[in-house]
């Protein structure tokens, strides 16, 4: 392929990068335009991708990816934190540079607007401050003071506000977790930080996550989604940027789509939040092959799986090493590879049973006894069931809201195929866990796909039951 490496190189670009480039351009060279526009086009596709002119001076396409970095770099929080972190370090070891001093020296002598790092940057220029100070330095000290004292109205508040933070995010997880309070009061202060440009960006971030925090344990769906709408627009502007925050606000929209049934929406960003690497790349993985799945693509969720294989092997989070061996269980399951998928299932528990057991039981075995129903194995069933003592673990997870009772009705079922209990014992059986229970529209989807795949099995007891709900 010609100009591989800048198409290559253009793929990465993200929407709202590509949205920010668009405000900054300025080229007047009609080639530079081209591709710059073409760049940002291709970006903002979901689905269409238009090949760059291979007869323009590939020196031009070399400027327009440096101008692109620098651009982002510009703006970008983490290499900011980056540089701040790493000067903070040099000045408490004595090693900043002349360069390094000057290039600071002129940074905040220029600082104009309160951005995302100025807690960071004011608490560097207090300790550079001291450290100038003690060398005589009264000219440099006098530009470093009098940053501190016009930005100290401005720090103190950002203190306070991050304290109260601190308290909200206490009683929002507390909430989540243990479902005691009520954290309504907190939405228009928190609203209010969010939108207030003058004030610490990462205050302001952490006020966006607080937020959808909170509506998604209210399940105010339509709420999150202008909360999502409001922060897509800042880091279009340029605001709050950095890549590792837009993977996380886009693997947040995978899931808001998906409670939504906005399955095509779920997939787009899903493949979005994992364009950049990092610690959370392996959870976006296993959200997006789960929306693969929902959305009957089976091979591309394959191909993903296979591609990350080294990411699953190093890490050490096992709840997520733990969801992506389920997930490779199921894909190869709904692929007709039965017998790959029970020996996956089975090398795997071998190896981390307690490591399953202690974080995402039902997760592992709901894909793990799928494909041995898949296979009529209802022994192999039922001494998982007792192995593990599943069927008192299944009634513990019935008090949960989001409960399905894939794993008790195919113990059920197995139950039934040997001859445990007869026909109208499995009856009530697979009844029981929904007395009482109300389910969502969700829950009612989920648990008719179940049925529909254990009815494969045995089709008049599950149609019954199909009709029950």
């Amino acid at each position: 392929m010609k100009l591989k490496k800048f198409t290559a190189f253009s793929k990465t670009i993200l929407p709202n990068e590509a949205k920010y480039l668009e405000t900054q351009f300025q080229f007047v060279d009609e080639e530079k335009l081209q591709i710059i526009k073409l760049v940002i086009e291709n970006a903002l596709s979901q689905n269409i991708f238009r090949d760059f002119d291979a007869d323009i001076d590939k020196r031009k396409y070399s400027y327009i990816k440096d101008w692109i970095n620098k651009k982002l770099l510009s703006i970008d929080v983490d290499a900011t934190i980056g540089w701040i972190m790493s000067l903070n370090k040099k000045i408490l070891t004595d090693a900043i540079s002349s360069k390094e001093e000057k290039e600071f020296l002129n940074y905040i002598s220029s600082y104009k607007n309160i951005d995302f790092s100025f807690q960071s940057l004011y608490d560097l220029a207090k300790e550079y401050k001291s450290y100038l100070l003690v060398r005589m330095r009264y000219k440099d000290h006098q530009i470093v003071a009098g940053f501190i004292l016009e930005n100290k109205a401005s720090y103190i508040k950002a203190r306070e506000i991050t304290e109260k933070l601190y308290s909200a995010t206490a009683e929002i997880t507390d909430q989540y977790t243990l479902n005691n309070n009520d954290t309504k009061y907190l939405e228009n202060w928190l609203l209010e930080v969010f939108n207030e440009a003058s004030i610490s960006g990462k205050n302001r971030y952490q006020a966006f996550i607080l937020l959808a925090f909170m509506y998604s344990n209210y399940d105010e769906n339509d709420k999150l989604k202008l909360l999502f709408n409001q922060i897509d627009i800042y880091f279009s502007l340029g605001e709050m940027y950095s890549r590792r925050l837009l993977s996380n606000y886009y693997a947040s929209r995978v899931l808001l789509h998906s409670k939504q049934d906005e399955f095509k929406e779920a997939e787009f960003y899903g493949y979005l939040s994992i364009r950049q690497n990092n610690n959370d790349t392996l959870m976006y993985l296993n959200n997006l092959v789960a929306i693969l799945l929902r959305n009957n693509k089976p091979e591309k969720a394959f191909s993903l799986l296979e591609k990350h294989t080294d990411l699953y092997r190093e890490t050490h989070n096992y709840h997520q090493k733990i969801g992506y061996s389920s997930y490779q269980i199921r894909v190869l399951s709904e692929l007709q590879k039965n017998s790959l998928a029970e020996a996956t299932a089975k090398t795997f528990l071998r190896k981390y049973k307690n490591e399953v057991l202690k974080h995402r039981w039902h997760h592992f075995f709901t894909s793990y006894i799928s494909t041995l129903i898949v296979q009529e194995k209802y022994e192999e069933v039922l001494k998982l069931s007792t192995k593990f003592d599943l069927i008192k673990k299944e009634g513990e997870r019935q008090k949960q809201n989001n409960y399905v009772p894939n794993i008790a009705w195919s113990i059920s079922l197995a139950r039934y195929m040997e001859g445990k209990i007869n026909s109208k014992r499995l009856l009530n059986e697979i009844k029981a866990p929904l007395i009482d229970v109300h389910p969502t529209t969700n829950q009612k989807q989920l648990m008719i796909k179940v049925i529909d795949r254990l009815s494969k099995n045995l089709p008049e007891a599950f149609l019954k039951l199909k009709s029950h709900i």
